[in-house]
């Protein structure tokens, strides 16, 4: 691998039970493979105690930054906070919940040959299963009308070239802007590789866009998420008409 390094970030809100977990198994398996590495933690507006315990782990290592705002502006603003934070050679990204496992990062690595970016899907996704239909839909929905031929768009484990975003101007500010950016570097011509990845379940704190219990079956997806999503697949339509 040519690249020297690497920054990640996790777009979190009320992580405060996942946090410093992920954040540590994250510096633990980036110092055995880079020597130059950021760890970028993008906080939307957290009310619990996610942001004093990175302020702890800021203060022990320089490589771990928190970023912070007090009103929330949703999952897609953070990700573009990320992308723009971000200052080395590649991007990767994830959640803060610990439903991967970040050694299968070493998957993703070998296709850089190939792909600018490296698009994971969740294998036996362990999600309640209400969740997973609705995922499934939109998932479909994006083939239809954007073209975009990935089994599992909104899999939180994509890594990047930073080049993909030298010329990219991103809109939307829901979950929608996972999407918006393998659809718009579709366009300019950048090529994406998938691979398969171990899921789990999510063993602390609840999803912001669920409503109910972490139920097998009845946890559901917030009616306002899905319409977001719908008004911001409209803007993005019409943006990419431009």
């Amino acid at each position: 691998m040519n690249y020297k390094s690497i920054s990640v970030f996790l777009p979190v809100f009320n992580e405060g039970e996942n946090i410093g977990k992920a954040v540590l198994s994250i510096k633990k398996y980036l110092a055995k493979r880079f020597k130059d590495f950021e760890i970028l933690v993008i906080s939307d507006g957290s009310t619990d105690n996610t942001n004093e315990i990175v302020q702890k782990l800021e203060k022990k290592d320089r490589r771990i930054k928190l970023f912070t705002r007090n009103k929330r502006l949703g999952y897609g603003a953070g990700l573009r906070a990320g992308f723009e934070k971000s200052t080395k050679d590649l991007i990767f990204y994830t959640d803060a919940d610990n439903q991967f496992d970040i050694n299968d990062m070493d998957k993703l690595f070998p296709l850089l040959g190939k792909y600018d970016i490296v698009s994971a899907y969740r294998i036996k996704r362990k999600d309640p299963l209400m969740r997973i239909f609705i995922a499934n839909v939109y998932n479909l929905l994006v083939r239809l009308f954007f073209g975009l031929k990935i089994k599992d768009v909104d899999a939180s484990f994509k890594l990047y070239k930073k080049e993909t975003f030298d010329e990219m101007k991103l809109i939307t500010n829901t979950g929608l802007t996972d999407a918006e950016v393998l659809i718009k570097a579709q366009k300019q011509g950048f090529k994406i590789g998938q691979i398969g990845v171990r899921h789990y379940p999510r063993l602390h704190g609840q999803t912001p866009f669920e409503i109910g219990s972490r139920n097998i079956f009845f946890a559901l997806v917030k009616p306002k998420v899905i319409v977001d999503i719908l008004h911001e697949m409209k803007i993005l339509w019409k943006d990419l008409k431009k």
